[in-house]
C-alpha cells in the first residue's frame, strides 16, 4: 500500500509540471510558425527522399526481372525449337 500512495503522490506532483512544459511548446511552438512550418516541410522532405530511394530500388528491381523474365523467354524459344528439330529428324527416321 506504501507503494501506491508513493506512485500516487508523484502524479499528483508531476502533474502541474507536466502541464507547464505542455504549455511552454504550445506557446514556443505559436510564438515561432515558421519554425514549426519549417520543420514540417524537412519531415515531408524526408519522406519524399525516403520514399524516392524506395522507387529507385523497386524500378531496379523491376528492370532485374524484366531481363530474368526475357532470358527466360529466349531459352524456352530455343528449347521449343531444340524439339521442333528432334521431332522433324525423328518424322524422317520412321519415312524411310
Amino acid at each position: 500500500m506504501n507503494h501506491r500512495a508513493a506512485i500516487a503522490c508523484l502524479l499528483v506532483v508531476s502533474s502541474p509540471l507536466a502541464i507547464a512544459a505542455q504549455q511552454t511548446q504550445t506557446k514556443a511552438a505559436q510564438a515561432d510558425p515558421a519554425a514549426s512550418t519549417r520543420a514540417r516541410v524537412e519531415a515531408v522532405h524526408g519522406q519524399v527522399q525516403a520514399e524516392d530511394v524506395n522507387v529507385r530500388q523497386l524500378k531496379a528491381r523491376v528492370d532485374a526481372l524484366e531481363s530474368d523474365s526475357q532470358a527466360a523467354s529466349r531459352q524456352l524459344d530455343d528449347r521449343d525449337r531444340k524439339i521442333a528439330e528432334l521431332e522433324r529428324q525423328l518424322d524422317a527416321q520412321r519415312k524411310p
